[in-house]
């Protein structure tokens, strides 16, 4: 965004998932970039100003917990990360154990 424009985080269930959304109102992505973004090392930064891994590793961790991601952008308008994580039915949280519990 280069230090201007907003930045929002929500969160909420959807359809028996959780949905975060990231919107900010930066530049937006051109289109031929669209393809890459994911790619390791891909940045747009001029040399030594970003190492491009960032994205590559927020896709590969929201892969690893079984969610997906998605971007829709508009050039000059912003841009929102859509990331969708199978939500587990909650579990009853019972005392906590003390280590004896866990003596034989």
């Amino acid at each position: 965004m280069e230090g201007k424009g907003e930045l929002r985080i929500s969160t909420e269930m959807k359809n028996g998932n959780v949905l975060a959304q990231i919107i900010d109102t930066g530049p937006g992505i051109p289109k031929e970039y669209l393809s890459k973004i994911y790619d390791p090392f891909f940045t747009t930064k001029e040399q030594g100003k970003g190492t491009g891994l960032g994205l590559n590793i927020v896709h590969q961790l929201v892969l690893k917990y079984g969610g997906k991601i998605d971007v829709s952008t508009q050039e000059r308008k912003g841009t929102t990360f859509s990331l969708t994580f199978p939500a587990e039915p909650a579990q009853p949280l019972g005392p906590p154990s003390s280590p004896s519990d866990h003596e034989s």
